[in-house]
């Protein structure tokens, strides 16, 4: 799990979670970015999910991802095992982020796929 780094213009940012996996016992969600302040500015953010090769090929078997701003949750999505595919293509989600807000990046996942490898890059722009 990254925190927050202030690039050196001072008018971007990122949060890198690096490559995110849980053991046999790992809950239903993991977190992979956790940031709890954003700063003084509103940001347009960028959000990079990214998933490796399914560990498990049962149905129901999905990595999925959910967006959380202030506790309160603005992107949930988790396909099932047979569109892995489409999710294992880089997706991108877009949102604003309003100044001094709390921004999670948390990985679904169910029971068969608790070790299979997940993250997250972010990057923000101050506005």
């Amino acid at each position: 799990m990254s925190a927050q780094t202030l690039l050196s213009g001072g008018d971007k940012w990122f949060s890198y979670s690096g490559e995110v996996f849980g053991d046999v016992s790992a809950p239903a969600t993991i977190q992979m970015n956790f940031i709890p302040n954003t700063g003084l500015r509103d940001s347009m953010v960028m959000i990079q999910p990214f998933y490796a090769i399914p560990v498990s090929t049962a149905t129901p078997s999905a990595l999925g991802i959910e967006i959380k701003l202030d506790d309160v949750t603005v992107i949930k999505q988790q396909t099932n095992r047979d569109a892995f595919e489409a999710t294992s293509s880089l997706i991108e989600f877009k949102l604003f982020v309003p100044r001094q807000s709390k921004l999670e990046v948390i990985s679904l996942n169910t029971s068969n796929n608790n070790t299979q490898i997940r993250g997250a890059n972010i990057i923000g722009y101050y506005l």
